[in-house]
């Protein structure tokens, strides 16, 4: 099974991953990278903060570049003007 890293890249600076996860492959990875930025932001929701200029950068234990996942594709912002 491949070996996935998750590198932060936010506002507070960046956090590096040293550990990887293996999981079965990269739609897994973007799922799993979907959720930390989900709790980052939430996070920041209770301290009055919402920043989406952070991302996530999943790399391979080689270090190479697989996919960027920016904070902006983790959920979906609507108004008090949109009615469903």
């Amino acid at each position: 099974m491949p070996q996935f890293y998750f590198h932060v890249f936010n506002g507070t600076g960046e956090t590096h991953d040293d550990e990887g996860v293996d999981l079965p492959d990269m739609q897994s990875a973007r799922v799993r990278a979907i959720i930390a930025i989900r709790s980052i932001l939430g996070e920041e929701l209770n301290r009055g903060l919402l920043d989406f200029g952070g991302m996530i950068r999943i790399t391979d234990q080689n270090g190479n570049l697989l996919l960027e996942v920016p904070f902006a594709e983790a959920v979906e912002v609507r108004d008090g003007d949109e009615r469903t």
